[in-house]
């Protein structure tokens, strides 16, 4: 008998401690939730996730704290992530670039997608090629002659070091078979800034930070980087009309957890995930920042949809020799 219970109590105190587990998942959450924000205060990451947070925070009965942590392009913020307890009480707002770039380009990212509970995708949008009025070239055929006509290699910027908006100026140079001299910021508002003072005249931009000023005038569009042709701006076309059906890309921002979160707080956040971005408060919300909601890219989905464009960047990434060194 005595052999039987000592064999018995290791599973007897597993099974405890997994319905105490379970019990805890389920009462989830009982405190507030911090929530990790890889941009700067106003930057399209940003945007989302304090939108993101208030209506979570109505559906789940508990505030989310947005922290941002822009440093590193947001690296910091997943690292962060991955030291987090597995108790749903810190979250992160995922980027394209964090998830499908950085792990291939910074050898001190030290992670990969699946090393987190990837949960859902929440919004995308695309880049826009735009340019300071001052190069004198009104579309893509025009800025595609001054380009390959400029004696020295000419400046385009992105937002940030390593994101999709720098590797696009790598792909439009291979294209028009030139050379162009990358110039990288650490926010899109600032890369923004900088073009409307003419000091980086030329750059793939985000939507949500470009537009108002496409709309008026202070910046010169050519080409969206989308499948489609976007609202905030029906008259520019896509790259793909344009022949360059490589550069096609969208950014997103989604929601991750620690690696390991309990199933029942992963069932928890995507019902409530999905439900705000199925409110037409959010949606108009968004849409106003330029960015588009991206309902049903959950789950394993969200993981496929990483994987391919993790082989895309990884194949560009070599073929520039790049490596991020912060």
């Amino acid at each position: 008998m005595k052999k039987i219970k000592t064999l018995a109590m290791p599973l007897l105190l597993g099974a405890l401690a997994l319905v105490h587990t379970t019990s805890q998942a389920q009462a989830w959450p009982t405190k507030p939730i911090k929530l990790i924000a890889p941009s700067t205060a106003g930057g399209p990451p940003d945007v989302y996730a304090r939108a993101l947070a208030e209506q979570l925070g109505k559906l789940l009965g508990q505030p989310l704290v947005v922290e941002n942590s822009p440093a590193a392009g947001g690296m910091i913020g997943a690292q962060q992530i991955m030291r987090a307890p597995t108790d749903g009480y810190t979250l992160l707002v995922n980027t394209a670039g964090m998830m499908t770039i950085t792990p291939n380009a910074n050898p001190k990212a030290q992670y990969k997608a699946t090393d987190f509970t990837q949960i859902c995708q929440g919004v995308e949008a695309a880049l826009v090629l735009a340019s300071n009025p001052s190069l004198g070239t009104k579309n893509y055929g025009e800025l595609a002659t001054w380009i390959k006509t400029q004696k020295t290699p000419p400046i385009y910027s992105s937002y940030s070091l390593g994101s999709p908006a720098h590797f696009l100026g790598y792909q439009l140079s291979e294209a028009l078979k030139t050379e162009m001299t990358h110039i990288p910021y650490k926010s899109s508002p600032q890369q923004v800034n900088d073009m409307l003072a003419d000091m980086a005249p030329l750059g793939f931009v985000q939507v949500a930070t470009a537009s108002p000023h496409i709309k008026a005038g202070k910046l010169t569009a050519y080409a969206v980087t989308s499948e489609k042709r976007v609202a905030q701006l029906p008259n520019v076309p896509t790259v793909g009309e344009l022949g360059l059906p490589q550069l096609t890309t969208t950014v997103w921002f989604g929601l991750s957890g620690p690696k390991g979160l309990p199933p029942a707080i992963v069932s928890k956040l995507t019902q409530a995930h999905q439900q705000v971005l199925a409110s037409p408060e959010f949606q108009a919300r968004m849409a106003t920042a330029g960015l588009d909601a991206s309902p049903d890219v959950c789950g394993d989905k969200f993981m496929r949809k990483m994987n391919v464009e993790t082989e895309r960047w990884a194949h560009i990434i070599k073929a520039t020799g790049f490596e991020a060194t912060n």
